[in-house]
């Protein structure tokens, strides 16, 4: 059975709504993820740990993240079953305490690397954020580890 795009975008919309929505703590994002201490890798060479992207979170309110169609998912292999998904999300949000028209707009590339467990889970292997680009109209924003904009 093939990974397919609605089952990647399912499973990212849940880990999103956990980190962004519900502003789960690291904890409640590790369990997306199939590895231990996984970690989100950026642009800029700093790989966020799960408590950072945890922290940045904490940071924002009106988040909002829409995945933008289509994904590419490639089959990479049946045993174990592992797919890569290569794709693009709308995330926008604003500073806690900053005017509600101050919103932070970019499009994120997302290239994941997937893989179902015995028991029929997806979870990723690797998670990689390629580029962050700000729309023009974006209220400026840093990650707290690095300038981003």
């Amino acid at each position: 059975m093939a990974i397919s795009e609605d089952e990647v975008l399912a499973l990212m919309n849940r880990f999103h709504e956990v980190g962004m929505i519900a502003k789960g703590d690291a904890a409640a994002q590790a369990v997306f993820f199939l590895h231990p201490e996984p970690r989100v890798h950026v642009p800029h060479g700093e790989d966020l740990s799960l408590q950072t992207n945890y922290e940045i979170h904490q940071r924002l309110t009106d988040e909002v993240h829409i995945p933008l169609k289509p994904w590419t998912i490639s089959q990479l292999c049946d045993d174990p079953e592992r797919a890569r998904a290569v794709g693009a999300v709308y995330w926008q949000g604003r500073v806690v305490g900053t005017p509600e028209g101050a919103l932070i707009k970019v499009i994120v590339g997302e290239d994941w690397i997937v893989q179902r467990t015995p028991e029929g889970q997806l979870k990723i292997a690797l998670y990689i954020n390629p580029y962050h680009y700000f729309l023009p109209d974006s209220a400026p924003f840093e990650l707290g580890v690095t300038a981003s904009r």
